[in-house]
């Protein structure tokens, strides 16, 4: 029984009585499941573990959803939510947790996302990608890519918003570079490195400074605390300087 001295307040009977079951249940006592069946239950917890950005446990429980029945395209389709959160978490966790779960199942079993296909979807594939160049991208990534064959919509529409606050160009109202600083610190508040050092490097090639990161990392930290520093900030502040460094040396 979770008392409220845990400081979740006062929680309902059923579902005091859900948690002792599933608890129950993991540990091989009893044999009453609960309402939902596992598979469920899997794409449940795999819906969780990619929003929090939990690699090792997202792809997990993907492996695990297949294995108890659900489908690819299932799969696919919880992990999409986590775009709505943060298109970096697809990124980071996403993309691999569905990687994961395409290795439970044939070739035959992958998802086809030719139905979704519309005119004009390889022109908007390559504007996209120039689109990522002129913003000091490079190559479109890998994850990017998956994206573009098994979601392409989602991608189109990522991007198609992207494009309207983030511009190569700077914008009328936030130079890019106060921009980028803002998604960095966000970045941080997230603990999503992977998206933070990316627009720090991209940030310091524009001519912003490690003084500047500094100031906006300390910003996150006094809204979230310390463990955002030791998850994101610190890497942000070192790749700033690795960035400038290479920048004066040449190397």
């Amino acid at each position: 029984m979770i008392t409220e001295v845990a400081g979740a307040g006062i929680i309902r009977d059923d579902v005091q009585q859900a948690i002792e079951r599933e608890l129950n249940y993991r540990l091989g006592d009893g044999d009453a499941p609960g309402s939902l069946s596992r598979w469920q239950k899997e794409l449940v917890l795999l819906v969780l573990h990619t929003v929090k950005a939990n690699a090792c446990l997202s792809q997990l429980h993907a492996r695990a959803a297949v294995k108890a029945g659900a489908t690819l395209a299932q799969v696919l389709q919880v992990i999409q939510y986590v775009e709505l959160t943060g298109m970096v978490k697809w990124v980071m966790v996403g993309h691999d947790a569905l990687t994961a779960a395409e290795g439970e199942v044939p070739e035959s079993q992958r998802v086809d996302a030719t139905k979704d296909a519309w005119d004009g979807q390889d022109q908007r594939f390559q504007d996209i990608q120039q689109y990522l160049q002129r913003d000091g991208h490079g190559e479109i990534s890998a994850q990017w890519r998956k994206l573009a064959e098994v979601a392409p919509a989602i991608l189109d529409g990522y991007i198609t918003m992207r494009e309207n606050f983030v511009k190569p160009d700077p914008l009328g109202a936030v130079p890019k570079k106060l921009m980028e600083l803002a998604i960095i610190a966000a970045d941080v508040i997230q603990s999503h490195p992977w998206g933070a050092v990316r627009h720090t490097q991209r940030y310091i090639a524009d001519g912003g400074t490690v003084p500047e990161l500094v100031e906006a990392v300390s910003l996150a930290m006094i809204e979230d605390g310390v463990q955002c520093y030791k998850a994101c900030g610190l890497d942000v502040i070192e790749a700033a300087e690795s960035a400038r460094w290479r920048a004066r040396t040449g190397c």
